[in-house]
């Protein structure tokens, strides 16, 4: 059985290095994504790989899978999965299992960590420091004690966010189409519905799913809604937030800041692949552009989707991935499987 691995970074090599492939198992390890290989990489593999193990970076698409004669399972490292083509698999039996759980605490603390670089103004002293330039009032910042924190989405990593949150002191208020028992019972957080958290909140941080219902949640009018000087923080997905409206907002100082470790098009502008992007959607341009600008101001913090990055996370990631394929390997029920 051949097992190949993909997005294959430094963390990884070292883990499949410490745990040896079973008895009959070859692993195959390429440090790119799978889409960024060709026919002259891929061909001897074509007829042998039983298993594909991958990140999120490549695109399973029909069209690639079609060339694993003998693929049987696909295990991605991530809780999503919108990066494989789903209707294929079914239509071939091929298994699709994903990691559920591996790093809410770590995104929940990194959202903290935003936020705190933002409403203290840490990154900015910091850089003004490196050219010798102190200006104490300019570099004032806001306390977390007593503001209001509206959390949107209170699924693992949400949840997380608003105990961390009413750990610094914060009333927190809630949204989520399924209300947590266990939040409210806890006295962390107050449950309202979105026009409450908009008016009311002093911090607005994202945990919810991109979805149909969620595309650009954050808007002009909703903005407009919003008090002055409001932080957003976004550690979901870069689709629920109007770029474009978000900039305008930043630079009129209606949003006091904002902590995004996911864009719009992401996906494509993380693989510098703008060919293919302007090919797939010509707003590609248009968000690249703004996002660029938006790199620029002061008020905002961008980091490229490292949110889940942690050594534990990936460790976690890992342990899980790798149970499951094993699972897989001696004919038992793996666990996560979509």
């Amino acid at each position: 059985m051949q097992i190949l691995f993909c997005d294959v970074d430094e963390i990884t090599k070292k883990y499949l290095e410490n745990h040896p492939a079973p008895d009959g198992v070859e692993y195959v390890l390429f440090e790119k994504s799978l889409n960024d290989m060709g026919d002259d990489e891929l061909q001897k593999y074509y007829d042998s790989v039983d298993i594909i193990s991958t990140f999120v970076y490549s695109r399973l698409t029909a069209e690639v899978l079609s060339k694993f004669k003998k693929l049987k399972l696909i295990s991605t490292r991530s809780t999503g999965y919108n990066n494989v083509d789903l209707d294929y698999c079914k239509q071939h039996n091929v298994k699709v299992i994903n990691v559920v759980g591996y790093g809410e605490i770590t995104v929940a603390e990194f959202a903290i960590g935003v936020l705190l670089n933002l409403t203290r103004k840490i990154r900015t002293s910091q850089r003004k420091l490196k050219h010798g330039i102190v200006n104490v009032d300019e570099d004032i910042g806001v306390d977390l004690f007593g503001k209001t924190v509206g959390v949107i989405g209170t699924g693992a990593i949400g949840r997380h966010f608003a105990r961390l949150a009413k750990s610094f002191g914060c009333k927190v208020l809630a949204y989520d189409l399924y209300p947590n028992q266990t939040l409210i019972d806890e006295g962390v957080c107050e449950y309202t519905d979105l026009e409450n958290i908009y008016a009311k909140s002093d911090i607005i941080s994202l945990h919810c799913p991109a979805t149909k219902e969620n595309y650009h949640m954050i808007n002009k009018d909703t903005i407009a809604k919003m008090k002055d000087g409001v932080y957003i923080i976004n550690t979901a997905r870069g689709d629920l937030i109007d770029t474009i409206a978000l900039y305008n907002a930043l630079v009129s100082n209606k949003v006091a800041g904002a902590g995004l470790d996911v864009l719009e098009y992401e996906d494509i502008m993380l693989k510098n692949n703008v060919e293919t992007a302007v090919e797939k959607d010509k707003e590609f341009i248009l968000y690249s552009l703004v996002n660029q600008k938006m790199l620029q101001l002061e008020n905002a913090i961008i980091t490229p989707h490292i949110g889940f990055n942690s050594v534990d996370a990936v460790i976690r990631i890992l342990d899980t991935s790798m149970n499951n394929v094993n699972l897989f390997i001696q004919g038992k029920e793996a666990k996560y499987i979509v």
